[in-house]
């Protein structure tokens, strides 16, 4: 029988921050990973960047770059504006030109299983967003990006 986990709080200075190398000129701020919640953290993106392609479909179809498998994301926009792309189409998201919607300050953006999408500030400021992913069904096996891992492990690490 396993042993039921305490509540905790965790503090701003716990809070691992690093640049996004698979976007140049954006940042990454890992408030917390969980084996049994996911991760949660900040982003903070230049205007005109784009992020890399993420899948959370149920099977892996090898076209986007990082695939979490079925699970749930979303976005909470703090400062600027961002637009989501979403689809099936790898190459219509990185044109943007795929389904898409228009995230402003105040917005939430909910990311369904299902779906490949990424994200662009499309505002004129730095924008920074609040984000949260859970974690697949057990036995998914996700790929990322090994500069992400690479990313999360040395914040996490420091």
């Amino acid at each position: 029988m396993s042993k039921t986990k305490e509540p905790k709080v965790l503090k701003m200075k716990d809070w691992k921050s690093g640049p996004d190398d698979l976007v140049p000129g954006c940042d990454i701020t890992l408030i917390a990973r969980a084996e049994e919640a996911g991760g949660v953290g900040l982003y903070f993106m230049p205007p005109g960047k784009q992020t890399t392609v993420f899948s959370l479909e149920e099977e892996d179809d090898g076209t986007a770059d990082e695939y979490y498998g079925p699970c749930h994301e979303f976005y909470y926009i703090l400062v600027g504006e961002f637009t989501m792309y979403w689809g099936k189409d790898t190459s219509k998201l990185r044109a943007g030109t795929a389904n898409k919607l228009v995230l402003k300050a105040g917005d939430l953006g909910y990311w369904t299983p299902g779906w490949k999408y990424s994200v662009k500030n499309t505002g004129d400021v730095p924008g920074t967003f609040f984000w949260g992913l859970t974690n697949p069904p057990k036995g998914t096996k996700g790929r990322q990006i090994s500069e992400m891992i690479d990313v999360l492990d040395h914040l996490r690490a420091h």
